[in-house]
C-alpha cells in the first residue's frame, strides 16, 4: 500500500500542541488553536459559569449538527474551508478516509480527557468535525454512534474517563458528545446507562433522566405536562456497614393526574452497583393475565412493583415504601375569623358553635407498603432466541422473578392513593415518599425495620 492511499489519522496531540504557521499560510477562517481557546477560556472565567440543567444541545446554529445539514449548498462550502485546517486533504479523498479520520480524532479526545480541557476546546473540534461531515455528506450523529472505541460508543468511555472532581456535574466532554449525536439510538441510550451502572453514577444517571434527548416522554405525557419533563426528585442515600441497605427519597409531581391519564408513573435510580425501577401503574387486563402469582392484582387496581434492569446482578431483597402525611404550615388551616372583644358577652348558641372553626386534624400514620420476595430479584433478559432462553434457564434459578408487585388496596389506606383530596398527596399534587431498603432475604418478624 503506498502512502498517498493510506487512511490519514490526526493525533489529537498534534492538533492541541500545533505550531503557529506563517501569517501568509494560515486559512483566514481556520479555527483558533487548542492553547488560545484554553488561554480565553481560562481569562473569562468560564468555570465559574453554571452548567445547563438539563443537558441541552448548543443553542448556536453553527454548533448544531441539524442546522449545518440544513442548509447543503452553504454548509458544503463552509464545510471544505473551515475543515481545512483539521483535515488537510483534497477533496478528492474518498468519503471513508474522511470517516476514518474524523473516528480517530474522536477517540484521541476521550483518550485524553481532563479536567483541565475546557469546554469550548471539545466543542470547537466536534464542529470542526460536524463541518468536514458537512462537505463529504456524512452525519456526524452515526459517526459518534457507532461502537467504534472497543465496542462502545465515544459516550460510553466519556462517562468512565469522567474526571473524579467533576462528581455531580456533568462532564464538559460529554455534553457535547450528546449535542451532536442527537437524535440518540436506542443502542447509544442503552450504552450511556450502562457506563452510568458501571460508575454509580446516580447523580449524571438523573441529570440524563431528564434530558428530552436521553429519555423523552410519551404522547400522553407531552400533552397533559407540556414540553417540560417533570422533575422528579430522586436522592439515594446509602446506609453505613456492610449491610447494603439504602434509602430513596422520591417526590412525584402530578401523581394523581399522571396515573388516571398515563397509567404508569416509572423512578428509575442507581444503588449498590444495581439500576433499579419503582414504578406506579394501573393494572390492565393483559398485565393481571400474564402475572405469575394466583393472588395478582385485579384489573384496575393500582399497583406498585419494584424491579431490577440490564446488567443488574441478581439479588434478594427486603424493602417498604413509606408515604407520610405532608406537613403543611399553620397558615393552611383555616383560622378563626378575628374580632373585637363583646363589651357584653351573653352565652353562646348552638348556632355559633357549628361556626367555629375546627381544629387541625390529627396527623395520620404512614402509609407503609412492603416490597420483598423469598426469591431471587433477577434482571429481564434482552428478548433472547429461543436456543439462548434454553441456555439462560439453565444457570437461572426457577423461581426467580423479574419485579416484586402488590396492589395498593392490600396495604392499610394505600388505596386512598387514587381518592381526590387524599391527605397523602400534597395541595399542589405531589406525592412525597421514601423507600427503604436492604439488599437479603425478608426478615422473621414482619415489622421488623427494612434498613437498620
Amino acid at each position: 500500500m503506498t502512502a498517498a492511499s493510506q487512511p490519514f489519522l490526526l493525533p489529537l496531540s498534534m492538533i492541541i500542541d500545533k505550531p503557529a504557521q506563517p501569517e501568509n499560510l494560515t486559512p483566514t477562517d481556520a479555527p483558533p488553536s487548542y492553547d488560545t481557546i484554553q488561554a480565553d477560556a481560562t481569562t473569562s472565567g468560564w468555570r465559574s459559569e453554571k452548567r445547563p440543567e438539563p443537558i441541552l444541545p448548543p443553542s448556536s446554529p453553527t454548533a448544531s449538527p441539524k442546522s449545518i445539514a440544513a442548509s447543503p449548498s452553504s454548509a458544503s462550502y463552509k464545510g471544505k474551508t473551515r475543515a481545512s485546517s483539521w483535515f488537510p486533504f483534497t477533496a478528492q479523498r474518498p468519503p471513508r478516509e474522511i470517516h476514518t479520520t474524523i473516528l480517530g480524532l474522536v477517540r484521541d479526545l476521550v483518550k485524553e480527557q481532563s479536567s483541565t480541557s475546557p469546554a469550548v476546546a471539545a466543542a470547537s473540534i466536534l464542529e470542526s468535525c460536524a463541518d468536514a461531515c458537512a462537505g463529504y455528506d456524512l452525519s456526524l450523529s452515526s459517526l459518534l454512534q457507532e461502537p467504534s472505541i472497543e465496542g462502545h460508543t465515544p459516550l460510553y468511555w466519556a462517562i468512565l474517563k469522567r474526571p473524579p472532581d467533576a462528581e455531580g456535574s456533568v462532564p464538559d466532554l460529554l455534553t457535547s458528545l450528546i449535542s451532536y449525536s442527537t437524535p440518540l439510538l436506542p443502542s447509544t441510550i442503552a450504552d450511556v446507562r450502562h457506563a452510568c451502572l458501571l460508575t454509580s453514577d446516580q447523580a449524571l444517571f438523573q441529570r440524563l433522566r431528564v434530558t428530552p434527548e436521553f429519555a423523552p416522554m410519551s404522547g400522553t405525557d407531552e400533552m397533559l405536562l407540556g414540553a417540560r419533563i417533570p422533575m422528579d426528585e430522586v436522592v439515594v442515600r446509602n446506609a453505613p456497614g456492610d449491610e447494603g441497605a439504602f434509602s430513596v427519597d422520591i417526590e412525584v409531581v402530578h401523581f394523581q393526574k399522571r396515573m388516571l391519564v398515563s397509567k404508569k408513573i416509572e423512578v428509575e435510580f442507581i444503588a449498590r452497583a444495581r439500576m433499579w425501577r419503582l414504578e406506579f401503574s394501573i393494572a390492565s387486563p393483559s398485565t393481571t393475565s400474564s402475572s405469575r402469582s394466583p393472588r395478582g392484582p385485579r384489573t384496575g387496581s393500582w399497583c406498585l412493583s419494584l424491579s431490577i434492569l440490564e446488567h443488574s446482578p441478581p439479588t434478594y431483597v427486603d424493602s417498604r415504601l413509606l408515604i407520610p402525611e405532608p406537613v403543611l404550615p399553620s397558615s393552611s388551616y383555616p383560622q378563626p375569623a378575628s374580632s373585637p372583644p363583646d363589651p357584653h358577652p351573653h352565652p353562646q348558641s348552638l348556632m355559633d358553635r357549628l361556626r367555629t372553626v375546627p381544629p387541625p386534624p390529627t396527623p395520620k400514620s404512614p402509609i407503609s407498603i412492603r416490597l420483598s420476595s423469598p426469591s431471587q430479584l433477577v434482571a429481564p433478559a434482552p428478548s433472547p432466541t429461543r436456543r439462548e432462553r434454553r441456555i439462560q434457564g439453565r444457570g437461572r434459578d426457577k423461581d426467580a422473578v423479574e419485579k416484586i408487585e402488590v396492589a395498593l388496596e392490600d396495604s392499610a389506606m394505600g388505596a386512598s392513593l387514587q381518592y381526590a383530596g387524599t391527605r397523602y398527596i400534597a395541595p399542589d399534587g405531589v406525592l412525597r415518599a421514601r423507600l427503604e431498603a436492604r439488599l437479603g432475604r425478608r426478615g422473621e418478624a414482619e415489622g421488623e425495620c427494612v434498613v437498620c
